[in-house]
């Protein structure tokens, strides 16, 4: 398996496990939420539990000292109701706990008990009933409901406190995955940023190579009027190359690239197109202002000979603007022809009619031209 396919099915491992550990956090906490929900519906129950026993004390001390207390008395029973069914008035919920339960049915039973008691007291003299030791019974369950909706509360945050290591550890594996998938994305673009550089840079000299130069000319858009193209062809090379050494060529051609690039303002394309040969593209510049661009780089090279005589740089260069509804290639084409001698014009032309006369003569004899 080769490293491209390795690193696309690991990426697809981290994403599907990204995936499934966001699924997972969010259920956890949905969870959560409900467990929140409920330990603030059992804090209610252990409130109202306790309000149960609080409200019945206060309402038989009333009903001893001759003072009855109906709307208390109706207050109890709903908070007891409340708490055995649950009640949306009162915000108390049922609890789902059979031992609560069953000691709240008993205390239920238990006040209807303490009720009929509380009606003798009304007719009689307290002490001629039992209203003290039921009320103290009465208070003695109130107590363990108390205590087992506590215990039932501290369930319920046990669980939350569970879950939330669990949801800890969710958010930890889920970071980790998330930064593992963001080196390797950061990889993967220092890769693509070298590979590009490899394709699209020159090596011996760091300007745009060949590709990047062809890539430039070949766009099929038409170019605006204030596009120009500049073929530099670099002279003596080839001498250097035979009485210097190779090496030597290569440095001659570095020091060109170097300068032209210093020389060509920053906005202008230059780069290398291949051998001796270099290309710059300028965006913005009538006939005139691009004579000037070039004037400057002639200045700047005599400047750079001046202080380097022993490898004076030499080249030739030609310009074109391009025509109205020309594409760059056809611009690059004026840009040689105009960096030819007269001369060598005349000789491409000799040899360029040869070959369209020969195309004439292959197409008469039915060849292929």
């Amino acid at each position: 398996m080769t490293d491209s396919k390795k690193n696309k099915k690991s990426t697809s491992w981290v994403q599907t496990d990204i995936g499934i550990l966001a699924a997972i956090l969010a259920l956890l906490i949905v969870v959560m939420m409900y467990l929140v929900s409920g330990i603030q519906g059992t804090a209610r129950v252990v409130n109202y539990a306790g309000l149960v026993r609080g409200k019945t004390q206060r309402l038989v001390k009333m009903e001893i000292a001759g003072q009855p207390q109906d709307g208390m008395l109706s207050d109890v029973e709903s908070f007891i109701h409340g708490l055995r069914y649950g009640d949306d008035q009162l915000d108390i919920v049922r609890l789902d706990d059979a031992a609560f339960q069953d000691k709240m049915e008993e205390l239920d039973d238990y006040f209807g008990s303490l009720k009929d008691e509380l009606m003798l007291v009304r007719r009689e003299d307290y002490q001629a009933t039992d209203i003290i030791l039921k009320s103290e019974e009465f208070f003695n369950i109130c107590d363990q409901a108390t205590g087992l909706a506590e215990v039932y509360s501290q369930k319920r945050a046990t669980a939350l406190e569970g879950l939330e290591k669990y949801i800890t550890a969710d958010i930890v594996c889920l970071m980790a995955l998330i930064v593992y998938a963001l080196v390797q994305a950061l990889r993967y673009a220092a890769m693509n940023r070298a590979l590009q550089h490899k394709v699209y840079v020159d090596g011996a000299t760091g300007l745009p190579n060949k590709n990047k130069c062809e890539e430039l000319l070949s766009d099929p858009e038409i170019p605006g009027e204030d596009v120009g193209v500049c073929s530099f062809d670099l002279n003596d090379l080839r001498r250097i190359n035979n009485s210097m050494g190779h090496e030597a060529g290569d440095a001659y051609i570095r020091s060109f690239a170097q300068q032209l690039r210093l020389a060509m303002p920053q906005q202008h394309f230059v780069g290398r197109a291949g051998g001796d040969e270099f290309l710059a593209a300028t965006h913005g510049l009538d006939r005139a202002a691009l004579d000037q661009c070039l004037d400057g780089v002639r200045r700047h090279m005599a400047d750079y000979n001046q202080n380097h005589p022993d490898m004076p740089i030499s080249y030739a260069v030609g310009a074109a603007l391009a025509r109205e509804g020309q594409k760059l290639q056809s611009t690059c084409l004026d840009a040689l022809f105009a960096g030819l001698t007269q001369s060598e014009a005349e000789r491409f032309q000799e040899l360029l009619e040869k070959v369209l006369t020969s195309a004439e003569v292959r197409l008469k004899e039915g060849g292929n031209t």
